[in-house]
């Protein structure tokens, strides 16, 4: 474990103030409040937790055939966990959860339990979800995932009847649901433009489903990468009269970018690069959304930004693969939203630390979520005059791009702010080669 000191504007429990912080054997020691004014650019943050990430890597079984060992090369040809977790420190993440759209899913103890195992090579610390699946049961109170989708797969869910079948033996549970309608979707499915074929009602009509078997079945339920805002009005609603809270989460790119007939505007302006990299799921919505969006977030009706990390690979993207890579870029991403839609640091530390955090509070060890002394040192220093510009798979002037595959969605968009330090479980993590 490291021993250092950071003086910088820090975001303890109470606010914001100039502080020294003091870490020993990966402990804070202490906090010292100054007396001086909060004017330079470096801030001290809980260290950033992204609750939603797909790492690609997943145990290979002993008795695998051929095509099962291809599928495995495939998948681990775009991220393993070693450099999801190096992706991850280098954009200021502390502790990230795996989603487990594997195509092993690990919906038991044993395919669980070897998904555990590959995860613990990552440098970052590790959730790792379970899949619900048509014949899954709960064992262990552990986060799980329910997919929905109109096509045919062992990991998601195509009929409502199903998914009410399964949510049954998960109450009391805490599932992070992907919600699209997959009647909605099959309806769809002719058209070529992903953006009308999984139109908004999808996910609309999907809230409020879950919404009505959360309460049936007492679910502990959160909506992961929500996009719009109407979506986002049924989970306010629900909250109004429900004793137990769902909680919902937004990504990058749909606070960021928007989609239309013509174009791909990036913060409202066009943006220059192919339209088949902003491919996701669910798509790219109007500006309408996105900058409902980002009215919701900073109001909290949102409750979190989550990734959404999808590494694939360029090729795959060419041929329609859905999902966008962010973790490389996650710190900057929040230094964006300070400097560009002025979101407060205290507002950060809630959607990226605290939030995320009390969320997944029952399957993390230690401490997250805040600066407290006699607490192991979990933070993301930021400094919000630095300059994040992805070009190629390089970021200037810091380096290349950790992810394996070596691309990002903000190539040649200069976001405001860059990741200066990261310490995971007491240890400085930071992978900035310019430092």
């Amino acid at each position: 474990m490291d021993d250092f000191t950071i003086v910088a504007n820090s975001v303890l429990d109470d606010g914001m103030t100039r502080a020294r912080v003091k870490v020993t054997g990966g402990v804070i020691d202490s906090i010292e409040k100054l007396q001086t004014e909060i004017s330079e650019s470096l801030v001290l943050f809980p260290g950033f937790i992204d609750v939603h990430v797909h790492a690609r890597e997943y145990a290979l079984p002993s008795n695998s055939d051929k095509a099962q060992k291809l599928s495995w090369e495939r998948m681990t040809a775009k991220e393993t966990f070693q450099t999801a977790g190096r992706a991850a420190i280098n954009g200021g993440v502390v502790l990230f959860a795996a989603m487990p759209n594997d195509p092993v899913p690990p919906d038991n103890e044993k395919t669980y339990g070897s998904k555990l195992k590959v995860a613990n090579t990552s440098a970052c610390p590790v959730i790792v979800f379970s899949c619900i699946t048509r014949n899954s049961a709960p064992w262990a109170d552990i986060p799980y995932k329910l997919y929905l989708d109109h096509g045919h797969s062992d990991n998601s869910f195509s009929y409502w009847e199903d998914v009410e079948t399964s949510l049954r033996r998960y109450s009391c549970r805490s599932v992070f649901f992907h919600a699209e309608d997959p009647v909605i979707l099959h309806r769809n499915s002719h058209l070529s433009e992903r953006f009308k074929s999984r139109p908004p009602e999808a996910e609309v009509s999907a809230v409020r489903q879950i919404l009505e078997l959360t309460s049936k079945y007492s679910i502990k339920s959160h909506i992961c990468h929500i996009s719009t805002t109407e979506a986002v009005e049924l989970i306010k609603d629900y909250n109004k009269i429900s004793s137990r809270k769902v909680t919902c989460e937004v990504t990058p790119h749909h606070l960021f970018f928007s989609a239309s007939d013509h174009q791909i505007l990036g913060d409202g302006l066009e943006v220059d690069g192919s339209r088949f990299l902003f491919e996701c799921n669910p798509p790219l919505r109007s500006e309408h959304d996105r900058n409902g969006l980002l009215d919701a977030l900073k109001c909290g009706d949102i409750d979190m930004v989550a990734s959404d990390h999808a590494p694939h690979t360029l090729e795959d993207k060419f041929k329609g693969a859905p999902g966008i890579p962010h973790l490389d870029t996650y710190g900057a991403f929040a230094s964006w939203l300070v400097k560009k839609h002025a979101f407060s640091c205290e507002k950060i530390a809630e959607i990226f630390s605290r939030a995320p955090a009390t969320l997944m509070s029952d399957f993390i060890e230690g401490e997250f979520g805040s600066l407290k002394p006699g607490k192991p040192a979990n933070m993301t220093l930021l400094d919000l005059s630095g300059k994040t510009m992805v070009a190629g798979s390089m970021i200037r002037n810091r380096g290349p791009l950790q992810t394996k595959c070596a691309w990002s969605a903000f190539d040649g968009i200069e976001l405001p702010g860059s990741v200066c330090k990261v310490v995971s479980n007491g240890r400085v993590t930071c992978f900035d080669q310019s430092s």
